[in-house]
């Protein structure tokens, strides 16, 4: 399943400007050469100036310790990717669906149009001075990771594209009780049905026939569910299982019943064939 996660930055804080985290988020161009803009809702020829400038003037009434934006990470499996054909004009399409499900998984009415955020697509990951290889001095650090990795990264805004509202994803409230009032303030988002909404997003968007051991539900109880849950899961695959099997079975009986009927069949040639033989024997007698 596509791994979507909100994390503060990957360049330190983000309670002063975004500048440090786009310029780092630049980095692909530097190192590939390339020109890739940015995008958002509804443009894909943003530059990074106009990055920095739309996030660091939509703080209105924000501290100086508060929290000025965040970095959501969308990456969908080598899977997913094969199933778009590794297209940065689908996956931005995906981003913008994901954004969506962002906004309006705060539950206070709020639409795509809503967010304020700028999205840079990148084709590759590189080895880290973290990463086991590196430590074990199997790869340097700075190198291009093999096989498949574009994913998207995107700053979104604390406040609303108006500069209005206040919304935070990490404050993971559902409302109610004691939290009322908290999350009239900052919204109610629940990160496990924003992976939720995610992972429906992009199987409605590209008509992708998720496995089961593929979905949310299914790692969701694999790792933290009880043990009935778990059974629940397996016996669940192992059905799915099953049925494939049959119908992997059923497929090749169908097959070679139809090739057994196709080397029974008398074979007939046509007319104009027919008639070519008489005339060549009709030499060779004469």
């Amino acid at each position: 399943m596509a791994h979507v996660n909100i994390t503060a930055s990957e360049t330190g804080g983000n309670t002063g400007s975004c500048g440090q985290l786009t310029d780092y988020l630049e980095k692909e161009n530097q190192k590939l050469g390339k020109n890739e803009l940015w995008f958002d809702q509804g443009r894909d020829d943003i530059g990074p100036d106009q990055v920095k400038s739309g996030i660091d003037n939509n703080v209105a009434k924000l501290k100086k310790a508060e929290a000025k934006f965040y970095l959501i990470n969308i990456s969908p499996s080598g899977k997913e990717l094969d199933h778009i054909g590794n297209d940065p004009q689908k996956l931005k399409a995906y981003a913008r669906e994901v954004m969506k499900e962002y906004a309006e998984n705060f539950n206070k009415g709020l639409s795509g149009k809503d967010i304020k955020y700028y999205g840079k697509i990148e084709y590759n990951r590189y080895y880290t001075h973290e990463d086991p290889e590196v430590k074990q001095g199997l790869r340097k650090r700075g190198e291009v990771k093999e096989g498949n990795h574009m994913h998207a990264q995107l700053i979104v805004s604390r406040k609303t594209a108006d500069n209005g509202r206040l919304i935070s994803p990490m404050t993971n409230h559902r409302g109610g009780g004691g939290n009322a009032r908290h999350s009239q303030k900052f919204g109610q988002f629940d990160r496990l049905n924003f992976t939720g909404r995610c992972e429906n997003a992009f199987d409605r968007t590209f008509s992708y026939d998720r496995e089961l051991t593929e979905t949310f539900k299914y790692r969701k109880a694999m790792l933290n569910g009880s043990v009935h849950e778990r059974a629940d899961m397996i016996v669940a695959e192992r059905s799915l299982q099953t049925k494939q099997a049959k119908e992997q079975s059923q497929a090749l009986e169908q097959n070679k019943r139809e090739m057994k009927e196709l080397v029974q069949q008398p074979e007939i040639k046509p007319r104009q064939e027919q008639q070519k033989n008489r005339i060549r024997v009709w030499h060779v007698t004469y």
